[in-house]
């Protein structure tokens, strides 16, 4: 099966059951967040996994805003972390202990010994709300599936694949039986069945139609208008002002007195940003003074 150019993410659901489900793709827009670092192939598998991951439940938890997943524990991983948009922008990065030899098969509770995932919802206007889930299993689809379990009361399956030139997912849910049009009381257990058998190569080899004809052929399944997905930062120079601004008068004049100005570097993009003394006196007036 041949890598394909798709970054969407497509929902479908089954007529006359409680079913739904999606299906997520991606190829550059996966290749343009692991290319901004020299990521062992190993971590580009997982940063992959999260990467699909977080397209699938910001297309389902439905807000405008921004909701992001935060991997976090006692393994050699510092920070792994994945953030969507309602545009469907994407981003996300990997820190680790980069003395330490990366596997190319890793397990998730090996990488992050006794942690677990934090999920964020964060609206445009409201408050934030987070989610903490604990690491079950040893695959990063087994941990949605109980987030799920626990945060909505809802059955639901994930299936996550990567290799480092793209990443894609498949996701099915049960929602409650009143939403079901007719007592197709084996419809769960059937679908989740025949989606086991899908393979990592059909997962990211396969188009969304292509691969839910091969599972499903003689279901009536409903497919709807796909979502393209891309990746984007959420940076700015502005931004990194604030974060510049934040230190305090003190250490930003102790800062531009020994190295000049103060250099910024995006960890998601690897923007680099750079302020002198000028661009601070405009914020500090004389506290940021060096002379």
């Amino acid at each position: 099966m041949n890598n394909l150019s798709v970054n969407e993410i497509q929902r479908f659901s089954f007529d006359h059951t409680n079913v739904r489900g999606e299906r997520v793709l991606l190829s550059s827009a996966y290749q343009e967040i692991i290319r901004r670092k020299d990521y062992p192939l190993g971590l580009e598998k997982l940063l992959g996994e999260f990467v699909a991951a977080i397209a699938l439940l910001r297309d389902i938890i439905k807000i405008d805003g921004v909701l992001s997943m935060q991997a976090k524990g006692n393994g050699f991983l510092s920070t792994l972390m994945t953030e969507c948009d309602e545009f469907q922008n994407l981003r996300g990065i990997i820190q680790w202990d980069e003395s330490q030899t990366v596997p190319e098969e890793l397990s998730l509770k090996d990488v992050l010994a006794g942690g677990y995932l934090v999920i964020t919802i964060q609206p445009r206007n409201g408050q934030r709300y987070q989610g903490i889930v604990e690491l079950v299993g040893d695959t990063l689809a087994e941990c949605l599936e109980q987030y799920f379990l626990q945060s909505e009361q809802l059955p639901s399956r994930v299936w996550l694949a990567a290799n480092g030139s793209q990443c894609g997912g498949l996701f099915l849910q049960r929602l409650p039986q009143e939403q079901a049009k007719a007592g197709d009381e084996d419809a769960w257990d059937r679908f989740t069945h025949l989606a086991s058998t899908v393979t990592d190569e059909e997962l990211l080899g396969l188009e969304t139609e292509t691969l839910l004809h091969r599972l499903y052929h003689e279901e009536a399944l409903r497919l709807y208008d796909s979502k393209q997905m891309q990746f984007a930062c959420s940076c700015s120079r502005q931004r990194m002002m604030d974060a510049v601004m934040s230190l305090g008068a003190e250490e930003i004049r102790e800062l531009l007195i020994e190295q000049g100005a103060i250099k910024v570097d995006c960890q998601f993009c690897a923007e680099k940003y750079e302020f002198n003394e000028a661009d601070l006196n405009d914020m500090l007036g004389d506290q940021a003074q060096t002379h």
